[in-house]
């Protein structure tokens, strides 16, 4: 039984505050997932003195529209968690003027880089197609909310974790580079290039040689349970710029969304180490794998490379007239 949804509009203010409180909670869970630790709901009061530093709490309460009784406990909280300080106090607190400590602008900004957009992602997500009268939507929220948390469909979205390919796990990789992009029939995955290339992708010998040959590139990879599922290659070329090549994900996986999460995390591995432009090529003929990197922000630079039809390493083409694009995308 369920008292707020049976009476839905006698009690909608009880059903809303109730939903908001879910939502307010997950979001945090989602937060502190991103290593970030704030009071569950007060992320928007760093946000506000962000924006406008040295506010009472009187003016606090008048912008975000709650009782000043309430917002005094809000920012205690936020004090005592060193996210703020109050300035100026005196036998009313409500003229204390409150600013951001170190600590409360550093999760300002971690905000900005990963836990904003991760939850504008998910929340739009979330409110996708809803349709109907206001309580049917609200109805709709609460059973999407049940049926997958915020923090679970965070999970899509969140930055993977890369780690140096291991000697012994070479071999893993070229399977997987093999099945990603040379797999046909039924086992197939969308990137494969079947009906364009023939032979293997890669073979364990030729991966190695390139290693040896080229000591500061990386071939990173990401694991489920020591499982590979996902790997990328990425070389210094020249001073800020980064070819990015390799990129593949199991083919099981490649609907969950995964190989965006790849790329962003190839990426911000990149951008650690002074990374300011990502470069990759891509066959021509793979129309949609280049449509998918240009919605992920890369962009054509009119450049093209001949595919390397003398050396037999990397496949053979079945169709004559293969080149790669250049693509690149700027790290900002």
């Amino acid at each position: 039984m369920d008292i707020l949804a049976d009476m839905p509009y006698t009690f909608l203010g009880s059903r809303l505050k109730r939903l908001a409180e879910q939502m307010q909670a997950q979001a945090s869970t989602l937060v502190e997932n991103s290593g970030i630790h704030v009071p569950t709901g007060l992320y928007p009061l760093l946000v506000l003195l962000d924006k406008k530093p040295g506010l009472t709490v009187s003016e606090m309460a008048r912008c975000t529209r709650v009782s000043q009784p309430a917002m005094t406990g809000s920012i205690s909280r936020l004090v005592r968690a060193g996210l703020v300080s109050r300035q100026g106090e005196g036998e009313d607190r409500r003229k204390s003027f409150i600013t951001l400590t170190d600590a409360g602008k550093t999760a300002i900004a971690q905000g900005e880089q990963v836990a904003w957009p991760l939850l504008d992602n998910v929340v739009q997500e979330l409110t996708a197609g809803l349709s109907g009268s206001f309580v049917e939507q609200i109805a709709a929220l609460e059973k999407r909310l049940a049926e997958r948390s915020l923090s679970d469909r965070g999970a899509r979205y969140a930055s993977l974790d890369l780690q140096p390919v291991a000697g012994n796990e070479l071999a893993d990789v070229v399977a997987l580079l093999n099945h990603a992009y040379r797999s046909g029939g039924e086992e197939a995955g969308w990137t494969t290039e079947a009906g364009l290339l023939d032979g293997d992708r890669i073979s364990e010998q030729t991966l190695r040689q390139e290693l040896a040959d080229k000591p500061h590139a990386s071939l990173l990879v990401w694991k489920i349970d020591a499982a590979i599922n996902g790997c990328v290659w990425l070389e210094p070329v020249e001073d800020g710029v980064w070819y990015l090549g390799s990129l593949a994900v199991s083919p099981a996986l490649q609907n969950g969304r995964y190989g965006r999460r790849l790329l962003a995390a190839a990426e911000q591995w990149c951008r650690a180490r002074g990374g300011k432009t990502v470069q990759m090529t891509v066959l021509q003929a793979r129309d949609t794998l280049v449509a998918w990197y240009l919605r992920r922000g890369y962009r054509r630079t009119g450049e093209t490379e001949p595919f390397p039809t003398d050396d037999t390493r990397f496949g053979i083409p079945t169709r004559p007239g293969l080149f790669f694009e250049v693509l690149t995308k700027p790290l900002v």
